[in-house]
């Protein structure tokens, strides 16, 4: 359904790039995130949204990768927070949209606890990056001493959120599934584009995410089992 790829997409994304070492983290996984926003974005279009601000983080975060290795920008420098800043506003962004589609989807199925740590997970996000943005910018001005414990405090505040989120993307893509598409059929998209990239992404990548009970033995074993289309919630007696 794309949760899958969404989950992988951000791990790599945000919880790696939190590393001092820049393998190209941020791109490889903006892309995974494309792939699952792709699919999702028949869903809700906050997730169409999020695929569509995921093409500007990735641009940018190409742009800088690429500054980097022409060695433009080395260290700090009015240039290289400038680009941490505007890629941090951007990844801002793109989780808002990518946690409120999952609050809306999750309440459509009925899922309130995922729906309440979804719109958990946009504070915890926002206020993450806001803290973020500020010691950019007057992390200098505060001093080594007092800038460094305020970015190790904004850090480990971030892996808390990310972490968090993780865990919300994870438990949809476990819990949340539609009848007859757990092959990798799903409802198309009215953008043409988007049909097309699922076509292509789903012969390469779905065998990693394949789910491989059927569904009638899932509604067996997994009581927790849903639809994204299911009216009501029919808990078994």
């Amino acid at each position: 359904m794309g949760f899958g790829y969404l989950l992988i997409g951000y791990i790599i994304t945000f919880l790696f790039s939190l590393s001092n070492v820049y393998f190209f983290a941020d791109i490889i996984g903006s892309v995974l995130m494309m792939i699952g926003l792709s699919k999702l974005a028949g869903h809700g279009k906050n997730f169409l949204r999020a695929m569509q601000v995921d093409i500007v983080f990735l641009l940018l975060c190409f742009t800088r990768a690429l500054l980097m290795m022409l060695r433009v920008i080395t260290g700090e420098g009015f240039l290289a927070t400038a680009l941490a800043v505007g890629i941090a506003a951007v990844g801002l962004v793109l989780q808002f949209f990518i946690f409120a589609g999952i609050h809306y989807l999750a309440g459509e199925v009925e899922l309130e606890k995922e729906s309440a740590r979804a719109k958990r997970s946009i504070f915890l996000v926002v206020t993450y990056y806001l803290f973020h943005m500020a010691v950019l910018l007057i992390g200098p001005a505060l001093g080594n001493t007092v800038g460094n414990i305020a970015a190790l405090c904004v850090f480990l505040y971030g892996l808390a959120a990310i972490l968090y989120s993780i865990f919300l993307i994870h438990s949809c893509y476990c819990r949340i599934c539609l009848k007859g598409q757990e092959h990798g059929e799903r409802t198309p998209s009215r953008h043409e584009w988007i049909n097309r990239l699922n076509e292509k992404t789903d012969a390469v990548m779905d065998n990693a995410f394949l789910r491989k009970k059927t569904p009638e033995k899932a509604r067996e074993e997994e009581p927790g089992y849903l639809r994204v289309k299911r009216k009501k919630n029919h808990k078994r007696k």
